[in-house]
């Protein structure tokens, strides 16, 4: 068995590149043979394991693959359709509005990743991992089942920050001016314009000895970044940098030398450089949308208003209030904890052994597959016409498993499933039928509060004197539950209720 990431592209400095290269360590530790591939890999990528997806070995059904989603890539339904065990790491997709004017290549990538996410992939993936909350609620809300989400953050490597800052950098921002900075792509969603209204305000009415450096690479297809500095001359403000495609050691300088990182982006699905702010007790200032107040999971200085004159207070009090900058900071190193490198990839390896013993691969006899592969189909008929399927693939593998009307229930209270899968193999299996509604919502109800082996007792206690359960002829093979065996001749009865009770396979 291996596990391969699938990347739409792996780019040097990219958050999702770097999660995918920061993924690829943590399966290495398990002793799991691993590679990543994507379609195009930036020559500046010097990881071993990397390569390009036309060099791709033919995949097993032992094997799992773990594929990155964050955009409209023509390979998302190449991957969905791969023969093996398949996760979704889900990073977001931007909303392509925001891209409507800039490019209409970005806005039609971003507008078929979404219809891919709700038509394409629905479905189509074993277990899915969201980066965020915020995330997993987006794939809810396109009809993904919750779950089958499991939210672990991005992996972040601590470590490559303690590398040395470009020294040169360092001494031409440390020349007595105010560094607020922003890191990330130029784009629309990032609000780099918002950033800059902030600025000219504070600049010429709080600290005119002060500095915007708004560091990453625009869409060189786009007209975004021109707009920007359209809009930079119409304000007649001075010193908004933008240093373009830098070093690490670059972009270390410039965190090194801030005084605040202003954030004002109405869309992320995490926001890796909060972190790297956060690494460099970098007081943070940012803008309640999307992930962002998640990420900083009340650290830093939230706010919802954009108003240029309140920010820029906000910004002038943060970088003079000593007592308030180091309460910020303080909160934010705290935060940090939460995202420490050995916590999330023992997160991450633990959700890894889960999910190769919930989901061993299928050898190509197995019934199993036929009636995945049925359910599955039917499930998307169903959904392509506005409808749902009442009851669960397990519910059908249930159906399937009878054998001679009998059950065992130690290997139904083994099943690796919810608890709503649960009740309805467990009805099919006492009752050869699905619960009615009633039955189905009273035994929901129980299941918040009980474990898995209350849950099962409670079922078989009340299916072993059922009379539909005799009527139908359903036998129980062994009761792990029974207080009172009785040998005879020919028979092992377990039975608790006395005679009528649960009789032998």
């Amino acid at each position: 068995m291996k596990i391969y990431q699938i990347l739409g592209s792996l780019s040097a400095g990219d958050a999702i590149g770097n999660d995918a290269i920061a993924i690829k360590h943590v399966i290495e530790d398990m002793d799991i043979k691993t590679a990543i591939y994507a379609p195009s890999v930036s020559p500046k990528i010097k990881e071993s394991g990397v390569y390009t997806l036309d060099t791709m070995p033919k995949l097993s059904e032992d094997d799992i693959v773990i594929y990155h989603m964050g955009s409209g890539s023509p390979i998302n339904t190449m991957v969905a359709d791969l023969n093996c065990r398949k996760i979704m790491r889900y990073h977001n997709i931007t909303p392509f509005e925001f891209f409507s004017i800039d490019s209409p290549k970005a806005a039609e990538d971003c507008r078929k990743g979404i219809v891919d996410m709700r038509e394409n992939l629905l479905g189509k993936f074993t277990a899915y991992i969201a980066a965020s909350q915020f995330n997993k609620k987006d794939m809810i809300d396109m009809g993904y089942k919750e779950r089958d989400i499991e939210v672990i953050p991005i992996i972040f490597p601590f470590d490559d920050y303690k590398q040395t800052p470009d020294a040169r950098m360092v001494k031409k921002l440390s020349d007595g001016y105010t560094n607020i900075v922003f890191v990330g792509r130029i784009a629309p969603n990032k609000k780099h314009e918002d950033l800059i209204r902030t600025f000219a305000y504070y600049k010429k009415h709080i600290n005119p000895k002060s500095r915007l450096i708004l560091a990453g690479s625009p869409n060189p297809d786009g007209i975004y970044f021109g707009d920007l500095q359209d809009y930079i001359k119409k304000l007649d403000v001075k010193d908004v940098i933008f240093p373009g495609h830098i070093s690490f050691p670059e972009i270390l300088a410039i965190y090194k030398t801030a005084h605040v990182f202003f954030c004002l982006s109405e869309h992320e699905g995490f926001c890796v450089p909060l972190l790297e702010a956060m690494t460099f007790d970098v007081p943070i200032v940012a803008y309640d949308a999307c992930a962002v107040p998640e990420t900083l999971g009340g650290s830093g200085i939230v706010v919802d208003d954009k108003d240029p004159v309140f920010l820029s207070k906000v910004l002038d009090e943060i970088c003079t209030n000593e007592a308030m900058r180091k309460a910020v900071i303080a909160s934010q190193r705290e935060r940090m904890k939460d995202f420490a490198y050995e916590k999330i990839k023992a997160q991450l390896q633990d959700y890894l052994r889960r999910f190769m013993k919930n989901y061993p691969p299928l050898s190509p006899d197995d019934p199993k597959k036929t009636y995945k592969k049925l359910y599955e189909l039917t499930e998307d008929n169903m959904h392509s016409a506005g409808k749902t399927l009442d009851f669960s693939a397990e519910a059908l593998l249930a159906c399937a498993e009878r054998e001679a009307e009998d059950t065992d229930v130690t290997a139904l209270l083994n099943k690796p499933c919810s608890d709503s899968e649960f009740i309805e193999s467990a009805y099919i299996a006492f009752f050869n039928t699905l619960p009615d509604s009633e039955a189905r919502q009273i035994w929901e109800e129980r299941a918040r509060d009980l474990s898995r082996a209350q849950l099962a007792k409670a079922i078989v206690e009340e299916a072993v004197p059922s009379k539909t359960r005799m009527d139908k002829g359903t036998k129980v093979r062994f009761n792990p539950f029974s207080t009172v065996v009785r040998q005879t001749e020919t028979e092992e009865v377990i039975d608790e209720e006395g005679e009528g009770g649960v009789q032998p396979a």
